[in-house]
């Protein structure tokens, strides 16, 4: 059992190409429109620290499992009998609490963290997540879809970070402070990316310029062809969650982001690998 004291809500993320159901673009599996599990990873073994008792009384020394979804949701659907935790020797586990935070800036929102008590590892790990309850996705988007029967594989605990969404962000929601450092004014575009959980350097400090420079963006000139480029700034820091904001300097459109292994870590301290993801291209938001 590996078990690392970390801020509340930095849970271990996971390795799309293993367990998340998605192509080998990176893309979430299935119509954009879907209503479906992105990935799930077992955070923490026993491992939650004391702190995190103020997300739910009881949470402290628990499991901590971060599941990402398809879409935002509407929190006034989200309820811990809404999700069935399997182990890999068939026991169902019904989470203790479950929370949006930290994840709960504007447009974020599609990170569940699940804490309870779901198996232990290596011998018991938990297998599977399903949505047996009626969760649905948020009000902004319009019609809402009920997550009611979607599940996904579990990662195991050792495995390392990698990215599994990134959307563009929209200027009147990415222009608002919000909890996080903010992109700087004369950015033209901004690319939101989501880690399955929140990620820090090696020494558990926060991500920075460095990191920064690490990150390629796949912009589309107008002849067809692509350029990946570097971010002019790196935000959305500094506030616990698992989402960055890549701040871009040109309008072209970006079409994937990548990140090169062995610089991020989980709160078990498992580096990332390389990881990538396309960025989500619907007509709606999601």
């Amino acid at each position: 059992m590996k078990v690392r004291i970390a801020v509340a809500l930095g849970l271990a993320l996971i390795n799309p190409a293993q367990g998340s159901e998605r192509d080998q673009a990176g893309s979430p599996a299935g119509s954009d429109r879907d209503a479906h599990l992105i990935s799930a990873f077992f955070g923490l073994d026993n491992g939650l620290p004391m702190g995190a008792n103020v997300l739910c009384l009881g949470a402290g020394g628990q499991d901590g499992m971060p599941v990402v979804l398809s879409r935002t949701i509407d929190p006034e659907t989200l309820d811990p009998e809404d999700f069935s935790v399997t182990t890999s020797a068939g026991v169902e586990n019904i989470p203790h609490c479950v929370t949006l935070r930290p994840a709960t800036d504007a447009g974020e929102g599609r990170t569940v963290l699940l804490i309870g008590e779901f198996g232990n590892a290596p011998d018991g790990p938990p297998a599977r997540v399903r949505i047996v309850g009626d969760l649905m996705s948020g009000k902004a988007a319009g019609e809402q879809i009920n997550f009611r029967g979607a599940e996904v594989h579990v990662i195991p605990l050792e495995d390392g970070p990698s990215l599994v969404w990134a959307e563009i962000v929209d200027k009147d929601v990415w222009s608002v402070r919000g909890r996080g450092t903010a992109c700087p004014s004369g950015s033209q575009q901004v690319v939101r990316v989501t880690w399955a959980g929140g990620v820090r350097l090696p020494g558990r400090a926060e991500p920075g310029d460095p990191e920064r420079a690490l990150y390629r963006v796949n912009v589309t000139h107008p002849d067809g062809s692509t350029e990946a480029i570097t971010p002019a700034a790196l935000a959305d820091l500094n506030d616990n969650d698992n989402n960055h904001l890549l701040c871009l300097d040109t309008l072209r459109p970006a079409t994937a982001v990548t990140f090169p292994a062995g610089h991020l870590v989980d709160p078990n301290g498992d580096l990332n690998p390389a990881t990538q993801v396309s960025v989500w291209q619907g007509n709606e938001r999601p």
